[in-house]
């Protein structure tokens, strides 16, 4: 029997079961941990910079030495997903980066700060591109932005959490215990996870209705096995679609980490708030993303049940968001007062996540079968050079005459640009070369 488009195809028939949500859940839950693990050391910056007497230029060096081996680990993450599954990758991960975050609470001094903050970055590396490949063999084509948006707006729950939480730490206890508390969450959550995750063919509580379900857009062999056409990791990079949606990611990546890194620092610095107050304010944005990215991954999935295609939803879930970005920022550097600034910054993030539903979706649509790690791992290493460069050059426009509104301004042109790129790209699965075959 030769290979054949699963029957089930285009079916609004719901499966007996529903565990894939359940699989989607537990990425989800991973990947807040690995934000609040991420961005807590934004929250503690106004007391680190007293405490350990850093100026703005050194606390950006520190934040983008998490970017220096995280984007590094791409490669090597993406590569470890194909061969070996998301199981033990994400294990390894949350083990690691909850332990590294607990340490960070024994630093003292610039360099064995920047050496934990390295260490993070090699321990979260596989945390994305592990959740692009389960939701890509968890959810069918007709689920899949929904929940995509569900897993990438848990990193905007932790941001969100972040600043109150983290805030609240440090006023009781002192910025130390703050590392160490939220480092343990992740070291914990590890062993839920390795208990409770498998793939969907191995899981015992999924029906067959479910599998079939979840493979209805998948080619399927005699043996009832999904048939895919692998690609090498390093010969992802030799096609156009991937090279440009990267580039196009690291330019979303640079404005979004301006923003999760000093975004604390500018209410305090410029906004002139407390640190109790910022913890409240700061949480603000990232909630209306929560609800515009679950909204945004709704939206889209209804629109490809009505026939829009793949390309369609992520030219202009992703032009959307980034070109609206574009005018709230510009709107931030003339606002009048914390309460505006507030609002142009839950503006610009609310449309940002919007259109970011579709954001990781894009490594499972492109991706061949059972790829998505691999593509994921490619996406997030080009693309992390954007987060890589974003603290350090922020934090050079703040010490300069410049301050928060020129860095701000970069942020305006990069949006532009960044969604021009995505509108003009395709997002078709990829089809191996000749060559590569």
């Amino acid at each position: 029997m030769n290979p054949e488009l699963n029957p089930n195809i285009g079916s609004d028939t719901k499966p007996e079961s529903g565990y894939r949500w359940v699989a989607v859940a537990l990425v989800s839950m991973a990947i807040l941990l690995n934000y609040l693990d991420r961005v807590n050391i934004s929250v503690a910056m106004p007391t680190l910079m007293k405490e350990l007497h850093l100026s703005a230029s050194q606390l950006g060096v520190l934040s983008s030495a998490f970017f220096w081996s995280y984007t590094l680990m791409m490669v090597p993450a993406g590569a470890f997903l194909n061969k070996y599954g998301p199981k033990w990758a994400m294990f390894t991960a949350l083990f690691g980066w909850g332990g590294v975050t607990m340490l960070t609470g024994a630093v003292t001094t610039f360099w064995n700060f920047m050496a934990v903050r390295i260490a993070l970055g090699l321990t979260e590396a596989p945390g994305f591109p592990a959740s692009a490949r389960v939701v890509s063999v968890w959810t069918p084509l007709r689920e899949r932005t929904f929940a995509t948006s569900c897993f990438d707006s848990a990193a905007r729950v932790g941001s969100a959490f972040a600043p109150p939480l983290v805030a609240y730490i440090i006023l009781s206890w002192g910025w130390r215990m703050s590392f160490v508390i939220t480092g343990a969450l992740a070291l914990l959550y590890s062993f839920v996870w390795i208990a409770l995750y498998k793939e969907p063919d191995e899981h015992p509580k999924v029906t067959k209705s479910e599998l079939a379900y979840i493979r209805q857009n998948e080619v399927v062999d005699s043996s009832g096995k999904v048939v895919s056409k692998p690609i090498g990791m390093f010969k992802l990079f030799t096609y156009r679609r991937v090279l440009q949606v990267c580039v196009a990611y690291g330019m979303y990546l640079y404005v979004w980490t301006v923003f999760s890194t000093w975004m604390p620092t500018y209410l305090v610095k410029v906004r002139h708030l407390d640190t109790k107050t910022m913890g409240w304010y700061a949480m603000i944005p990232y909630l209306v993303a929560v609800i515009c990215e679950l909204f945004g991954g709704q939206f889209f999935d209804n629109w490809y049940r009505r026939g829009a295609s793949n390309s369609t939803l992520r030219r202009t879930g992703m032009g959307i968001g980034l070109i609206g970005t574009a005018l709230f920022i510009y709107l931030t550097m003339g606002a009048s007062s914390p309460q505006m600034a507030i609002f142009w910054i839950s503006c610009f993030m609310g449309i940002f996540a919007f259109g970011a539903s579709n954001v990781w979706a894009i490594p499972g649509d492109i991706a061949p079968y059972g790829q998505a790690g691999g593509v994921g791992g490619a996406y997030n290493f080009i693309g992390n050079f954007g987060s890589l460069l974003a603290p350090m050059v922020t934090g050079f426009f703040i010490d300069s005459h410049y301050g928060f509104n020129g860095a701000f301004a970069v942020c305006v042109v990069i949006s532009v640009i960044a969604g021009l790129l995505f509108i003009f790209n395709s997002y078709e699965r990829l089809e191996p070369k000749a060559s590569d075959l």
